[in-house]
């Protein structure tokens, strides 16, 4: 049950980091304006780190190098994504950022790369992807 929480919390900040990125990149551009969102991220999180300390900063040098790269994803995530909400506007940017998200997640379950249990597809699991795909595009063009 606090997964789903947890998911379900992550879906509605996404949305809102969206459409905050967004204006912060129509007022300063999209470069500045991921500096600023990692920033005041990073801010953020040596507060609550200073506060919770809830593993040892050590830790990651256990782990491959290609884990740490995570940052330069998640400015890879703000760009493309205050750049797409932009263009498209917020709904069918979302939309197609689920359909990424879900199909790249599904590949990897599939292979299982990056450490993850590899897990086996069923015809209910394509059915869906199917699905998901129809309903994005009758939901955007309608």
């Amino acid at each position: 049950m606090k997964g789903i929480v947890f998911a379900l919390f992550s879906g509605l900040f996404i949305a809102l980091q969206g459409i905050f990125n967004a204006r912060l990149g129509d007022a300063v551009g999209p470069w500045i304006s991921v500096t600023i969102v990692h920033f005041v991220g990073l801010i953020g999180c040596l507060l609550i780190y200073g506060f919770v300390r809830d593993r040892k900063i050590g830790g990651f040098r256990t782990l491959p190098l290609i884990y740490a790269s995570g940052g330069l994803l998640g400015v890879l995530v703000v760009v493309t994504e205050l750049t797409s909400i932009q263009l498209l506007g917020m709904t069918w940017a979302m939309s197609l950022l689920l359909v990424a998200q879900i199909l790249c997640a599904f590949v990897i379950d599939l292979n299982g790369w990056f450490g993850v249990i590899k897990k086996s597809s069923n015809t209910g699991q394509w059915v869906g992807v199917g699905l998901m795909l129809t309903g994005v595009l009758i939901f955007s063009f309608a």
